[in-house]
């Protein structure tokens, strides 16, 4: 009998990688859970911070962080700009390293910082 072999289709390739969830851990210890968010948590992003989307510099500090699931087990949820901000709060420095090294590296998504350098020498 002939070993079974399953072939995975691109589809298949593409639906395995956004549901996996993977766990970074930062300087402090913590454990955050990461997962692709859908584009519909982008375009609730843009909705959720109003005029701030427009400025680039701003979106490119705040995007990695819908991917984050869970911090130390307890789930996040941002449903509202004050919800994001609480969790940039949380978060403080070592945990946001920690989601954009995490974000780039399981991800392939981290923004252009030449385009975060020009957008601050416009401004």
């Amino acid at each position: 009998m002939a070993p079974k072999v399953t072939v995975q289709t691109p589809t298949d390739q593409v639906l395995a990688s956004t549901s996996t969830e993977i766990t970074v851990t930062d300087a402090k210890g913590r454990a955050i859970g990461l997962k692709k968010p859908g584009v519909l948590a982008q375009y609730r992003l843009v909705e959720m911070v109003g005029e701030s989307a427009k400025n680039e510099v701003y979106m490119g500090m705040i995007l990695p962080l819908i991917y984050v699931t869970t911090i130390d087990g307890d789930p996040v949820c941002l449903g509202k700009k004050s919800e994001l901000e609480a969790l940039i709060q949380r978060l403080e420095e070592a945990g946001i390293g920690a989601v954009m090294a995490g974000v780039q590296e399981h991800f392939g998504v981290l923004p252009d910082p030449e385009a975060t350098k020009a957008a601050l020498k416009k401004s």
